[in-house]
């Protein structure tokens, strides 16, 4: 029997079997196919949707950070604006204020 024979053979018993006839069905084939394109050939592929996913996770992060920022920054500005004491705190700490006949000394 030639090699292409034993192909034709090899091919009908599994067109028997229940599983082969799923599998060897035209529509399931073409169907596999366009799968196996969606999901790592076309432009919005798995990798792509876990970059995306990724990138999302990251950015909701961010947003996160910096809303607990500036609900801080808002904190520190209500106490610098109803305090003069932490004011004049803030002023010589951050900006090396000083009152007359003061002198300043900045060590790093």
């Amino acid at each position: 029997m030639s090699f292409f024979g034993k192909i034709k053979e090899t091919f009908h018993r599994w067109k028997q079997h229940p599983v082969g006839k799923v599998l060897l069905n035209k529509y399931f084939i073409v169907g596999f196919i366009f799968l196996v394109w969606i999901c790592f050939f076309d432009t919005n592929n798995i990798g792509e949707f876990i970059r995306t996913r990724r990138t999302l996770r990251s950015q909701r992060r961010q947003i996160e950070f910096y809303k607990q920022e500036i609900s801080q920054m808002e904190r520190k500005l209500d106490q610098l604006q109803s305090q003069r004491d932490t004011l004049e705190k803030f002023a010589r700490e951050e900006y090396y204020y000083q009152q007359d006949g003061e002198d300043v000394y900045v060590i790093k």
